[in-house]
This record gives structure tokens, sequence and C-alpha cells, in this order.
């Protein structure tokens, strides 16, 4: 096995491009990195991947848009990784009844009966839609959705800031604002995200990179949001390259195994 520290590089960098010779930011500080690091790197569309116009092996980094991703990961042979954004190692941290459905009817037979809004997403399928709030049954947005598609429901909650938490290999390396509307002077409970983190961890529930989400309710609680993989998310606030090399890295050297990668740390 070769060497998975966040300093093992890759032999190129391949990015989503959704638009020729622009990039979002994601990509740009994987690219920037890239540049500074001296590792050649490559641009491409989904469909592209998907249809085997771009030449890719296991010693590529891949990164960019979730399908641009699955479509390597699928041309490599390799499965999909499962969505987990509510581990049963962090129920201590949700402060909020979670259920899994295995089918969106069902889902919306108990929204139904019991009369209460409910917040809904995809449990498979790595967002299929976007997550919202469902007053209803007949809510118009679900238009489209194969009633047999496996969906979370929880009830929703009320924060007063959210933070997003990057970790590699077991480590917080940032905590950032996620500005949806918050106040950023409710700082969460580092600690109490740090002990999480530590806890997915010791139930071997963590993937090698993956980011973290916390809430802050009204309350002063420090509350579990969702995880998500490490492979395709989003950078908030000042979130610098390095971070998000790291953890972008560690979890795709984690999803193909082993790699051709050289080891060399990047000048200042």
């Amino acid at each position: 096995m070769s060497d998975l520290t966040p300093a093992a590089y890759p032999s190129r960098v391949l990015l989503s491009q959704t638009i020729p010779g622009r990039l979002a930011r994601e990509e740009r500080l994987l690219a920037d990195y890239a540049n500074k690091a001296g590792i050649p790197v490559g641009f491409g569309s989904e469909s592209m991947m998907e249809r085997g116009r771009i030449a890719l092996d296991r010693s590529v980094l891949v990164a960019g848009s979730v399908r641009f991703v699955l479509h390597a990961l699928r041309r490599l042979g390799l499965a999909s990784p499962l969505h987990m954004p509510y581990p049963a190692a962090l129920s201590a941290w949700l402060h909020r009844r979670v259920a899994r459905y295995e089918r969106l009817r069902d889902a919306l037979a108990y929204i139904r009966d019991s009369g209460q809004p409910m917040f809904i997403k995809p449990a498979k399928g790595w967002k299929r839609f976007t997550g919202f709030v469902i007053q209803h049954p007949d809510d118009p947005r679900l238009i489209g959705i194969s009633k047999n598609l496996p969906v979370w429901i929880s009830q929703p909650i009320s924060l007063v800031s959210e933070w997003r938490a990057y970790v590699a290999h077991g480590s917080v390396l940032a905590i950032k604002f996620v500005d949806h509307g918050g106040d950023r002077r409710m700082m969460p409970d580092v600690i109490s995200i740090q002990e999480a983190v530590a806890k997915l961890v010791d139930a071997r529930q963590a993937p090698a990179g993956f980011v973290i989400d916390f809430g802050v309710d009204i309350d002063g609680r420090t509350i579990l949001v969702e995880v998500n993989d490490g492979f395709s998310f989003g950078a908030y606030d000042d979130l610098d390259s390095n971070t998000y090399w790291t953890v972008t890295v560690a979890r795709w050297y984690e999803l193909v195994g082993a790699v051709n990668v050289t080891n060399r740390t990047q000048g200042n």
C-alpha cells in the first residue's frame, strides 16, 4: 500500500469543468494547490468522463462535481460510496428524531398521518433532490421523483448559525462558518465537534476525508446537521487550498485503494 498521508501526491489532477475556462471555487482551490506543487492539471466535463473520453487510472486525482467523480469510480471498476449523513455513532449529537424509509411513499404516508412538517432528503443516489421541509405529501417539489426512492426524514431544526468542520485522517483541520444568513457570532462548541469526530473514528464509521456540519440553536446547543463525504464538498468562508486538498486527497486515495504516488513537500 502506498503512503496515504496528506503529503502523498497524485501523478496529475483531473477536475470537472461546466463552462470552459471557468472553474468553481472548489476546483480552483485544488488547481491552485496542484499548480504550486508542480502537478499537471487537466479538465473535463461530466459527459466526457462518462463516455470514457478522458484518460484515467488510479494514480490520477479526480475531483469536482458528484457526477464527475462517480463516473470516474465506475470507469475504474469501483462502487459508489454509501451516503451516510446521520451515522449511528453520532445519535447523541442529533437532538431530533431521524428515520430512514426504504420507500418515499411510506415516508409520505407517515408525514400525512402525523400532520407535522418534516425535513426530507434522499437516502440513495447522491442528492437526487435537495433536502427541504415538507408540509404535506403532495408537495410539487417531489413531482417526477420515484415513490420507491429511499429517503431520510427528520424533525426540522431552527438554527441561528451553521458551521462546517473539515476532517482528514481523524483530525479536524478547520471549522468554517456556513453563510446561510446565520449569526457568525454564535460559535459552536469546538470540543463537542472534536468529540463527535473522535466517536465516529472509534466506531470505524469515518471516511479518511469528510466534512461534518453542525449548527447552533437558540439555546446554544451544538447540533449535528449532517455528515458529507470528502470526495465532492463545498468550501466555505476563507477555507485555504491546503485544507481542501488534504481532505479531498485523503478520501480519493481511500476510495481507489492502492495507488502509485510520489511523496514530496510543497514549498511555501
